[in-house]
């Protein structure tokens, strides 16, 4: 792990060092060239503003750093729950790695949702492995972008449900920065400071980003914390021409990204009896896993603004090596005969199986072996975005290439401890693996070309959207743990995918008048597999009314999506309800996916100047299967049965205040409804309907310096919220408080 950390910073600085030249001399050489007048300096973003979100035939949304300064969420599952048609999978309470859903697409791992940083795909190996473990530090984003509608098949390769595109700070206007420290229970704590430096042509900014936490639960028979260390640094650096000259403006933008982490979860949850018991105490025999990741980004974006045409052109590289070293096995069926696996065991305790409940307890009369594994992996994911637009009065006409190659090494090994007593025996490493799927890498070249026309006619405004996508995916497996040949006897290199796809979409919107308009939009959608299944191929289709008077604003969206296809991909987080290899992919064919999204919104000023904002966001979704079918990974489905892991319902009712003396206050009422951790809803697979209420107080001390007090559960609910990874209960993050200060500076 040491020596590929250091090699990626080697490898960043030497691209840094060339960058710096080539820019230098380019600029140089081009520094009679003028910009086009009245230029506003750009940021990576692909709706923009929410009123340029509006004007989208379509439905998209964006949350400004004014939104996310509401309740500073590091939990981007609590933050995307202000967007309708938007679920998830909890997981691990800090939303460290989401499972993010996207109109009923399947959410394990965010696999099924297009998702980018900056306009950069940022799953490390998109096409290879996109059911991966990495996700940007949500604190330190400041903003987001979602679309759902058949703009987003501009956005692929994930184009069923849509795309979500997180933006990191950006330069500042001028000179200046911010410093934020939040302190909280667990002992918890979170510094955020950046500051940039702007000059006429050239701007830098500097971004630092510290998170830790002791965590909120315990361990059995042990003082180890279950929290995490995550830290994560940002460069950037701007060289542009006069924005206020006659002629092409020109604009490179540097980005270098680095994060660390340290964080002591566990893929193992809790039999139903023991949740009852104390829902927030691990088992003792998962003292030792832990998740250890660095993630390194490096991107050189150039912009040309030509007036009425705008090029922009990205080339990227992202690097993410972790290991997540955790149980995998328990006892093997050695001593108590109840299978090896993690589900087995808790399964068994779930039907009163004493020898099961005396494993997990640690009570257990005869010592038994755990296995636990070290999910070693490593990506590389490196590609060139470029995009041409042309804008008139009438129309905006925009087109995109991308290419994209990404790869996944694999190299894990055992290690194993005695369970005895309530105690773990020190650890003995198993031999290195030869032939297996321990021991593999994973590669992938995919190309990708868009054309989009929006065209404006009066009251009417018109979509038209193409994409077209080739990928091909190759996997090699070793003889030996030296990996000193390539098993050709077992067909490899072995070609997963090779395959082509080309959609179609088109939306319009009608102003019926100066504050009501209504909008449609079809598009097909696919998402790409890397074998073993089809790729899913999907009609969508959405019909939606939007009503803005003064600071009111309602839309109420219908959408529909018609599976020729869906498949779910196999890992170790959950979904499977059987054996199956990791990677591979698992057809359920036809599904359906309709629903209602509501969005509403309002002040409310009262005589003395206080004002009192008001929201509500509310999800419906009916998402069944419409064939019956049998299979390792979705298990015995009959057609009708109700995709799982997929809440019925979703609502968020936000009420606050702000006072001219700079006094505020939010509170948030999250609701979630019925859902099943697996397709047949057998007994200790239900998730039930569950509330969460959260609280944000702050007071502007000056203009400078604000004071903020979060409160997160207030109630400290303890309800049941997932069933994976495995299929051990899980329970919410309790009652947290945190306090912080932001300074500008």
């Amino acid at each position: 792990m040491r020596m590929i950390i250091i090699n990626i910073w080697i490898q960043s600085m030497n691209r840094l060092i060339l960058f710096l030249f080539v820019t230098f001399i380019s600029f140089y050489a081009a520094s009679d060239d003028a910009a086009s007048e009245n230029v506003e300096i750009e940021v990576i973003e692909i709706i923009g503003s929410q009123e340029e979100a509006l004007e989208i035939a379509g439905s998209a949304s964006v949350i400004t750093t004014e939104d996310l300064k509401l309740y500073e969420y590091t939990d981007i599952h609590k933050i995307l729950s202000t967007v309708p048609g938007i679920n998830f999978r909890p997981e691990e309470g800090y939303g460290l790695r989401p499972n993010i859903s996207i109109r009923g697409t399947y959410a394990d791992r965010s696999g099924k949702v297009t998702l980018m940083e900056d306009g950069v795909l940022i799953a490390p190996a998109p096409y290879a492995s996109s059911s991966a473990y990495y996700f940007p530090t949500t604190p330190r984003i400041a903003g987001i972008e979602v679309l759902k509608g058949p703009a987003a098949i501009t956005q692929g390769p994930y184009t069923v449900g849509g795309a979500i595109n997180l933006l990191s700070t950006p330069i500042p206007d001028e000179t200046g920065g911010l410093f934020n420290q939040e302190l909280g229970v667990d002992q918890t704590s979170r510094t955020h400071f950046h500051y940039g430096v702007v000059q006429d042509n050239v701007a830098f900014l500097i971004e630092s980003h510290l998170w830790k936490t002791d965590g909120f639960d315990s361990i059995m028979n042990s003082n180890e914390n279950t929290g995490f260390d995550k830290d994560d640094v940002v460069v950037k650096l701007r060289l542009n021409s006069d924005p206020e000259s006659e002629g092409i403006y020109h604009e490179l933008n540097l980005k270098y990204q680095d994060s660390d982490e340290s964080s002591d979860q566990s893929y193992v949850g809790l039999a139903e009896a023991d949740f009852r018991r104390d829902p927030h105490e691990r088992y003792g025999l998962t003292a030792y896993d832990n998740m250890d990741n660095a993630h390194d980004t490096f991107s050189l974006n150039y912009i040309a603004d030509l007036g009425d045409l705008e090029f922009s052109a990205t080339i990227y590289e992202n690097e993410f090596a972790r290991n997540w070293f955790k149980v995998d096995k328990i006892d093997n069926g050695k001593v108590y005969g109840l299978g090896n696996g993690i589900n087995n065991i808790i399964a068994a305790a779930n039907t009163g199986n004493l020898d099961a409940r005396s494993i997990l307890q640690g009570t257990n009369s005869q010592a038994i072996e755990i296995k636990l594994k070290n999910n070693n992996r490593a990506y590389i994911s490196e590609g060139t975005d470029i995009k041409i637009q042309y804008s008139t009065d009438k129309q905006t006409f925009t087109a995109g290439y991308r290419s994209t190659e990404d790869s996944e090494d694999r190299f894990q090994i055992y290690e194993y401890a005695t369970w005895s007593g309530g105690n773990l025996s020190t650890l003995s490493e198993g031999s290195a693996p030869g032939y297996s799927s321990n021991n593999r890498v994973t590669e992938a070249e995919a190309t990708a070309f868009y054309v989009n026309e929006e065209v404006n006619i009066g009251s009417l405004s018109l979509s038209l959207g193409f994409r077209t996508e080739n990928w091909e995916i190759t996997q090699e497996r070793y003889v030996d743990s030296a990996r000193s040949a390539i098993n050709t006897e077992k067909g490899y290199p072995k070609k997963l995918a090779d395959s082509d796809n080309s959609l179609f979409g088109f939306g319009a919107t009608y102003e019926v008048n100066d504050s009501t308009s209504v909008f449609l939009g079809f598009h097909e959608g696919f998402t790409p597999t890397s074998g073993g299944a089809d790729p899913e191929e999907a009609d969508n289709m959405e019909l939606g009314m939007r009503y803005i008077q003064g600071s009111t604003f309602v839309e109420l969206v219908y959408f529909d999506t018609d599976y020729q296809n869906m498949f779910g991909s196999c890992t170790a987080s959950g979904g499977a309800v059987g054996e199956c290899e990791i990677g591979d992919s698992f057809n359920a064919g036809a599904a359906s996916i309709s629903g209602l999204e509501l969005t509403a919104q309002t002040e409310i000023i009262s005589e003395a100047g206080v004002t009192y904002p008001i929201s509500a966001i509310y999800t419906s979704t009916d998402a069944s299967f419409d064939n019956t079918f049998s299979s390792s990974f979705w298990g015995d489905v009959n057609a009708g049965m109700d995709i799982p892991d997929l809440p019925d319902s979703q609502l968020a009712i936000r009420g606050g205040f702000r006072t001219n003396s700079g006094f505020s206050g939010d509170a948030t009422l999250y609701a979630y409804g019925n859902t099943c951790s697996v397709a047949n809803c057998s007994s200790g697979t239900e998730i039930d309907s569950y509330r969460i209420v959260d609280m944000s107080l702050s007071k502007q001390i000056n203009k400078s310096l604000d004071v903020y007090m979060i409160v997160e559960n207030i109630f400290n609910e303890e309800d049941i919220i997932a069933r994976a990874p495995k299929n051990g209960a899980r329970a919410q993050k309790p009652r947290t408080t945190v306090f912080g200060l932001r300074l500008k500076i």
